[in-house]
């Protein structure tokens, strides 16, 4: 679908659930189409985590646009809320115990919304970024994505670990 080509769905039509037994989603868009095997993911997953979710199957092929999930019944809009916290799930970072330097790579000992943590990151400019002001998001050595709410909520003592990267 290109961007000429995009479809808005009424999220009224719309029926997301996991069948039993399946971690797989499956989405029906009431009396045109049905996938088997949805994925699910936001056109703006930083700017506007809330809205614009893009229907596709595991080819890519795109079905349409959910505006939000306002408007769904509650099951559905549930299933989605699952699925897409499942593809997005960033630890949010709550304070720095210990940032130290090791071979070329940054060390993190971390307390996050889900409790402590470690990662790597290798080359921090290349790795991080300011997405507003005072919020970060951190990719680390594997991929996983940390986040860095606002800076100004940290204990002074993560600020002044923080002080060595920014």
């Amino acid at each position: 679908m290109s961007f000429e080509e995009a479809r808005y769905l009424d999220p009224a039509t719309v029926r997301a659930w996991f069948p039993e037994g399946s971690a797989r989603l499956r989405v029906e868009v009431k009396d045109e189409f049905c996938l088997p095997r949805a994925v699910a993911k936001l056109a703006f997953p930083l700017s506007h985590p809330d809205s614009h979710i893009v229907l596709m199957d595991v080819e890519n092929k795109e079905y349409g646009i959910l505006p939000s999930l306002e408007g769904m019944d509650p099951e559905s809009r549930a299933a989605l809320q699952k699925e897409l916290d499942r593809r997005y799930f960033t630890p949010k970072i709550l304070a720095i115990r210990e940032l130290k330097q090791d071979g070329g790579m940054w060390r993190f000992r971390v307390v996050t919304q889900r409790g402590p943590s470690e990662f790597w990151v290798r080359h921090w400019r290349d790795n991080s970024a300011e997405i507003q002001p005072g919020r970060w998001q951190i990719q680390t050595v594997d991929g996983q994505r940390y986040e860095i709410p606002a800076l100004d909520a940290l204990d002074p003592k993560s600020l002044r670990l923080l002080e060595q990267l920014l």
